[in-house]
């Protein structure tokens, strides 16, 4: 196991340790958390000057939640026709140190040209939204995407929807065709549209399926991703911490002392109220104990066996199932989901004689055509049966696994196929000179072909 399983394996035997002091340790912890917090603001160490400007603060959207200074988005497009770098949000870090993410505010009708401005210079692809635009009675978010059959308007930004789906009963996904100065981008929107403010959702389910579709839409691209609910804060800092966790799964850089509580607080020194309540805290364990548990479960011996054998290490091969939840789960671009068990028709019994085909180039083989390729060089192994030997047994000997040569015999001295090429001897090329012994009927590989 790696360093960074044996991380995540401590940590959650950590967890297990605590037993029914569980609710009490975490409750400790972010108190402290606030507490830590607290002293910043007092010492300065994070200030927040920019939004405290009279010509910024009615672009905030709650008086009390100023991005600080060091680390918040500067806009810098549009500034020429008199437009300020200002907008509540800040960047923070990824786990290799760059600016990963933008949390921000959900806009207000005001700042909806400054949003667009942030979306557009800092090349957004994906944006996260983990609120509804009315919650309890109140204005949460301006809408800021265009409807089926309503583009929408936003300065220079015309923003039409192309597609709007549910990923499940909690995720709207939206794409959307941003166009600003003859230029055309397109930007994928998910939203969580039952995530209850300063609360928590009831799984974690499905938070984890978000962050999953938003690095599968986001790809290689570097851009940061951006993501807000209504202050910026909790519901954000959660998002931002669980995707923090999951590459750091994926990249299998879990540090030996591996902490939520440092995870947390480091983001809290880079955005203010970062996961806002102790329940959303206590949401991020179960949500990083489910991250931890799958990817151990993943490497297990019987996992790796199965990766590195192509073949299940049970007694019982009907103990293996499905998960139900691969089921259920929707596409992935690209086909990652393939049947591996589909139905195929039994192809002709193999002839005696074959011929390799190497498509490298030539080197003195025979020239063949290739279809749709042009013409390609084409070098020939050829082969046929040997003769059986007459003390050798007929059949596979009695309880032999079928396709199981016996013990007496080898591919180096008993093989089913010699080689008789005439000493030509295609080793650099990758060939083999004797080929083994099929296990079964079937097709002759592609690279095949008869002569």
């Amino acid at each position: 196991m790696s360093r960074s399983l044996d991380a995540a394996r401590r940590f959650l035997d950590s967890l297990a340790a605590r037993g029914g002091r569980e609710g009490t340790v975490l409750a400790g912890e972010f108190s402290d958390i606030r507490a830590h917090s607290a002293s910043w603001k007092t010492d300065l160490a994070c200030s927040t000057e920019a939004g405290s400007r009279p010509e910024n603060v009615s672009k905030n959207r709650y008086k009390d939640v100023l991005p600080y200074d060091q680390t918040r988005v500067t806009l810098s497009l549009l500034q020429e026709e008199g437009h300020g770098d200002y907008i509540n949000g800040n960047f923070i870090r990824g786990t290799d140190g760059r600016q990963a993410y933008i949390a921000t505010q959900g806009p207000l009708p005001h700042t909806l040209l400054d949003f667009w401005r942030l979306v557009w210079e800092y090349g957004v692809k994906v944006i996260l939204m983990a609120c509804r635009e009315v919650e309890n009675g109140r204005k949460k978010c301006e809408r800021y995407w265009a409807q089926a059959q309503e583009p929408l308007q936003v300065g220079g930004f015309c923003i039409n929807l192309t597609e709007e789906t549910w990923l499940n009963v909690d995720i709207m996904l939206r794409t959307l065709q941003v166009t600003f100065q003859k230029e055309s981008r397109r930007v994928h929107q998910l939203q969580f549209v039952s995530w209850p403010d300063r609360g928590v959702p009831s799984q974690p389910e499905h938070v984890l399926a978000m962050v999953e579709k938003a690095r599968c839409l986001q790809g290689s691209d570097p851009a940061p991703l951006c993501i807000h609910c209504s202050a910026g804060c909790g519901r954000t800092g959660v998002l931002c911490t669980v995707d923090y966790v999951r590459q750091l799964v994926l990249t299998q850089t879990i540090p030996p002392n591996f902490s939520l509580f440092e995870v947390v607080l480091e983001m809290r020194r880079q955005r203010p109220a970062v996961v806002q309540t102790e329940e959303q805290y206590r949401f991020l364990h179960q949500a990083v104990t489910q991250l931890f548990d799958a990817a151990l479960q993943e490497a297990s011996p019987r996992y790796q066996n199965l990766q590195v054998n192509c073949a299940p290490h049970y007694e019982d091969i009907s103990s293996l199932h499905t998960s139900p939840a691969l089921l259920r789960a929707p596409d992935l671009p690209g086909g990652v989901l393939r049947s591996v068990s589909a139905p195929r028709t039994p192809g002709p019994a193999m002839a005696d004689t074959y011929a390799v085909v190497q498509k490298r180039g030539s080197v003195g083989g025979t020239r063949a055509r290739g279809g749709g390729d042009g013409d390609v060089d084409a070098l020939y192994s050829r082969v046929a049966r040997r003769a059986r030997d007459p003390q050798a047994p007929a059949e596979d000997p009695p309880g032999a696994p079928p396709g199981r040569a016996a013990s007496t015999q080898s591919l180096a001295a008993g093989g089913t196929y010699e080689d008789v090429s005439g000493g030509v001897h295609p080793g650099n090329l990758g060939f083999n000179v004797r080929i083994g012994k099929p296990k079964g009927p079937r097709d002759p590989p592609a690279e095949w072909t008869r002569m």
